[in-house]
């Protein structure tokens, strides 16, 4: 399982409860997220993907399903074109393999937020953007309560994945991706167009896509659902 954006492991937590009934789970946080060092180097979707690769040779699994949402979707796509004999089944959530201009703007303006507001700022802004006004509601408490890591690591990490998602251009590896592809989206999210999922879709040639009611965070707000369809993707799909 691959995170999003400045996400961390604890992110999947509903999903490795859950999962953890069928499959063996791996979760790691990203480069330059949680517990992971920064990159030496400058980011991009093929270094997170190298990296990934580089964790199950480690760990000596040949084969495995792989799990992305967001960013983590994106380095997914490049993990399955790249290393396809280690891929069983893919699942794709509200991520893309291009970007527009929207798109652009979302990440610029998260740079500034990180730089000089702060990154627990950051992930409220996240908030508004990727839930519905009721679920705000349900968890503003439990925001106000948390504490954000605010450190100079966490901050520049943050902004070296902000590189790699300026970089990105997938198009190119969809081609290559051999393994069932399940691609899930939010039909209301306003940080990545739907449109998106579907142009993964397109090219990706066995794919399927399911759409969910809300947001880039339709995930969370409708865990129970999205779960069981994916289980059942990753064992009968």
């Amino acid at each position: 399982m691959i995170g999003g954006l400045g996400s961390n492991i604890s992110s999947w937590d509903k999903q490795v409860e859950y999962y953890k009934k069928y499959f063996s789970i791996l979760v790691f946080d990203n480069l330059g997220s949680g517990k992971s060092d920064e990159p030496r180097s400058k980011n991009s979707m093929e270094l997170f993907a190298s990296n990934t690769y580089e964790i199950i040779k480690k760990l000596e699994i040949k084969k495995t399903h792989i799990i992305g949402k967001s960013m983590g979707g994106m380095i997914a796509q490049v993990f399955a074109s790249k290393y396809h004999r280690a891929v069983d089944k893919m699942v794709l959530a509200c991520t893309s393999a291009s970007r527009d201009n929207i798109g652009k703007e979302i990440i610029k303006i998260a740079r500034k937020t990180a730089k000089n507001v702060g990154l627990k700022e950051l992930w409220f802004n996240a908030l508004l953007l990727g839930y519905s006004r009721k679920y705000v509601v349900k968890n503003f408490n439990y925001y106000k309560k948390t504490k954000v890591e605010n450190s100079d690591k966490e901050v520049n990490g943050y902004l070296k994945q902000c590189d790699a998602i300026d970089k990105l251009d997938n198009k190119k590896y969809l081609k290559n991706i051999k393994c069932k592809t399940l691609i899930i989206y939010g039909k209301n999210d306003l940080i990545v167009d739907p449109a998106k999922s579907v142009e993964i879709a397109k090219n990706v040639l066995d794919s399927q896509v399911i759409s969910f009611p809300g947001g880039h965070g339709f995930w969370k707000e409708h865990v129970k659902l999205v779960d069981e369809e994916v289980v059942n993707f990753l064992i009968n799909g």
